[in-house]
């Protein structure tokens, strides 16, 4: 199977190209380097396993892993995503335990 990217390129060359752009902005623009590489790199690990895919968390990992981000570091980004992932529950569940504790207070909509 093709990587997301190959297949993005074949079908929608432009928006490839756009977001290569991009992510040429984020890394090589002098303007843009007030958080450095390693950060970034670290920031998509975690971006990634938050937003379910394996295959762009193991994308970045190798990127982070080629510019000398330690194994250390990124499994720490991983566990901080997990965290944050299991935060997330508890705000999406609120409500609904709201509704179980016989507090009304929150909008039906």
């Amino acid at each position: 199977m093709k990587a997301p990217m190959e297949l993005l390129r074949q079908f929608a060359p432009a928006f490839a190209d756009h977001q290569m752009a991009e992510k040429a902005l984020l890394f090589e623009n002098p303007d843009y380097q007030a958080v450095p590489a390693k950060y970034k790199l670290l920031i998509g690990i975690g971006a990634a396993a938050i937003a379910n895919s394996e295959t762009c968390t193991y994308m970045w990992t190798k990127m982070a892993k080629s510019q000398g981000v330690t194994d250390a570091e990124i499994t720490e980004a991983i566990m901080v995503a997990r965290y944050m992932k299991q935060a997330t529950v508890n705000d999406t569940a609120a409500r609904a335990f709201d509704l179980l504790s016989g507090d009304q207070t929150s909008s039906d909509t």
